[in-house]
């Protein structure tokens, strides 16, 4: 009887998850299967026009772009600036709106503001204030006599990816910062009472407490910060377009101007596949890492 109604349940449970699965695959998985299947065709995007199967040779382009070397390192700018911009910040904020000021929730929505802003709404905000012609840093300097220095970083080949790393930082700063306050919320006030008591700093107590057990918020961090290196798109579309030149092109960048710019979709599909192969390796790297440190 017990071994009818465990099955009578699984049939059950299938019959449930099965629309979930059915929706999953049709947005996800049917998509990026195509992905593939592409990456190995040339082919102008029009459904008309025959696809001519190359192979490996989308792969090969994509690897041998002078382009995609320049979205590389600056994919890696933008890891960098998560572990060194971003992740201090967020954590700076996590431990304001987690004292006994009184404001605190002030401080708490102001920060989290961008977060519920659009990123394109952000990025042409940001095209504004650096906007070197009238725009109001220009025009803030000028004011005050700095007219000289050159605002416009946006246009700057040597400084747009830069430029671009500081305002993707204003904007995922407050999500990371909860992230940190729900890590500093489970830390026990007994073990940092006990640790006040016994004489240590509140350096000491930040250094050899917090620190140490923030250590899956800062894992959750990493992740987000590495992958979402990887796919970032709009806020560079928007503000540089991956220029000037070539200057600040991402993965995202060079994917779309291929599919819609040049009508290479095997390139860009290939650039897709690329994409979604080393965002899954890259979290599967980051989690075994982190299994590994949390064993030692």
């Amino acid at each position: 009887m017990f071994g009818v109604m465990s099955k009578r349940k699984k049939f059950e449970a299938l019959l449930v998850s099965l629309p979930a699965f059915l929706l999953y695959s049709f947005v996800f998985i049917y998509p990026m299967i195509t992905v593939f299947r592409l990456a190995f065709f040339k082919w102008n995007g029009i459904p008309s026009s025959p696809m001519q199967y190359v192979g490996f040779r989308n792969f090969i382009a994509v690897f041998n772009d002078r382009k995609f070397m320049i979205a590389l390192r600056n994919v890696g700018i933008f890891i960098l600036s998560g572990v060194f911009l971003i992740m201090p910040v967020a954590l700076f904020l996590a431990t304001v709106i987690q004292s006994k000021i009184r404001v605190k929730r002030f401080f708490r929505t102001s920060y989290f503001m961008p977060q519920v802003i659009s990123r394109t709404a952000i990025a042409l905000m940001w095209y504004f204030l650096l906007y070197p012609e009238g725009g109001p840093l220009a025009t803030l300097f000028q004011s005050i006599g700095l007219g000289h220095i050159d605002v416009n970083f946006l246009g700057s080949q040597k400084y747009a990816i830069y430029a671009i790393t500081v305002i993707n930082a204003w904007t995922y700063a407050g999500f990371n910062m909860l992230i940190f306050s729900a890590g500093l919320t489970s830390i026990p006030n007994e073990i940092l009472e006990a640790a006040e008591v016994d004489g240590a700093s509140g350096f000491k107590r930040f250094r050899y407490i917090t620190v140490p057990m923030l250590k899956s918020s800062f894992q959750i961090f990493i992740l987000n910060a590495v992958v979402g290196s990887i796919t970032t798109f709009e806020m560079v579309y928007v503000t540089t377009g991956g220029g000037p030149g070539s200057a600040s092109e991402v993965f995202g960048t060079l994917l779309y101007k291929n599919a819609f710019t040049y009508n290479n979709y095997g390139y860009s599909n290939a650039m897709g596949a690329f994409l979604i192969v080393a965002s899954f390796v890259a979290s599967i790297l980051l989690r075994k890492m982190f299994a590994y440190s949390d064993r030692k």
